[in-house]
């Protein structure tokens, strides 16, 4: 039997029989008689002979990104190719690096060898994340609106800051989805929603590069890879576009870009709006600090807020005048500093002055609040609604 195992190992080697018959010692007619045996075995008797072939050890270090494989062959293998599927080496994740082979006796080899981790080329990456990225949200219906109320008002919600991939912030996802719920219902209990402004970006992702630093190079503490963070991130913006549609008649989504992920939000503010073909969703994502929106007499001006605040007023008044000269109320909405803070600014008109406001996070604290002291904010988001000619008439909080 033990004869027929080696006749059945130079099947394998694709090579003349008179190679074959060589390799083993015996005649070419007995090789020849023996393999025309080995052809009409039963499938269970080839797979016994499979079964004295296989791997009996495997040892990783997890450190180095290499591993030793072991293998018993009835033959001696005489190429990588016969290694690998010897050893069954997973060839999308492991690289053959070198082997050896020593033969026991018996007809039998001790066939070893050395693996190392497929390192993933950042474009690699991003074809992965974009493979596993399978939606599966219901397409949105009808809007839920409440014409219990005449009057419409348009909300704003800003929810900057959420630092996806942060040490410490596993839970932001359902936190997220919990306050995007909240806040909408609450809108919608009390007014007739006509449209939502939900700003997106401004620091949703904690890092930039797949390093784990921010945009500048500024390495921060992080919980996650880089495209797992992005993944999770996206899944959570597309999930909230198709939620917050249903209790509006316009939704406008509105990307600003953040001190850490300047590119990497872009690219996912970009990738959320090739999702959507809908006439009642719009999205403003090109590349741009200060964006405004206008909504009768409102002025709704959108930036992150990591930059000096001194000549806010007069540099949206000048990059914006159309729409400064038509409308009476004028707020600028603003992340970065994880709290609540207003800033007014009153003209002689009282209803011409300008405001700025700091928005609260959502996400945990780490070391770099701790340091600066930047501790005791709560964690909170916050929606607005107004009036097209009355201006701000209601504000809901969700507190973490």
């Amino acid at each position: 039997m033990n004869l027929i195992n080696r006749v059945y190992s130079t099947l394998k080697w694709k090579k003349s029989d008179a190679y074959c018959a060589e390799k083993l010692g015996i005649s070419l007619k007995q090789y020849k008689k023996l393999k025309t045996k080995v052809l009409h075995l039963e499938k269970s008797e080839v797979e016994d002979i499979e079964d004295k072939e296989k791997v009996i050890e495997f040892k990783e270090d997890l450190d180095k990104g290499t591993a030793e494989i072991k293998g018993i062959s009835l033959s001696e293998p005489r190429s990588p190719e016969e290694i690998i599927k010897l050893l069954k080496i997973d060839t999308t994740k492991w690289k053959l690096s070198n082997y050896w082979n020593k033969e026991t006796g018996g007809g039998k080899w001790l066939v070893s060898a050395l693996v190392s981790l497929i390192k993933k080329e950042p474009k690699d990456i991003l074809a992965e994340v974009i493979k596993e990225f399978k939606p599966s949200y219901k397409p949105v219906g009808k809007p839920h609106i409440n014409t219990k109320y005449a009057e419409k008002v348009a909300a704003v919600l800003s929810i900057q800051d959420l630092h996806f991939g942060k040490e410490g912030n596993l839970g932001i996802i359902d936190e997220f989805k919990a306050a995007i719920e909240n806040l909408i219902h609450r809108a919608y209990m009390v007014h007739n929603v006509d449209k939502v402004v939900y700003v997106i970006g401004g620091d949703i992702l904690n890092m930039d590069t797949f390093n784990g630093t921010t945009t500048s190079g500024t390495p921060v503490d992080n919980d996650q890879r880089a495209q797992d963070a992005y993944k999770d991130a996206f899944d959570a913006l597309y999930w909230s576009v198709n939620y917050i549609k249903q209790f509006c008649n316009n939704l406008v989504v509105v990307y600003i870009p953040g001190n850490h992920d300047r590119l990497s939000s872009y690219h996912l503010a970009h990738a959320l709006e090739k999702c959507f073909n809908d006439d009642s969703i719009s999205f403003k994502t090109d590349y741009s600090e200060r964006k405004v929106i206008t909504y009768g007499l409102n002025f709704f001006a959108f930036e992150h807020g990591d930059v000096t605040k001194k000549y806010t007023p007069l540099v949206y008044a000048t990059e914006f005048p159309v729409q400064w000269g038509n409308t009476q109320f004028r707020t600028c909405y603003t992340g970065h500093f994880h709290s609540k803070k207003t800033t007014e600014y009153v003209t002689e008109n009282e209803h011409n002055g300008f405001s700025i406001k700091h928005l609260p996070s959502l996400c945990s604290t780490d070391y770099w609040h701790y340091h600066n002291k930047y501790v005791g904010a709560k964690r909170q988001a916050i929606i607005e609604c107004h009036s097209e000619n009355y201006g701000k008439v209601s504000e809901f909080i969700y507190t973490v």
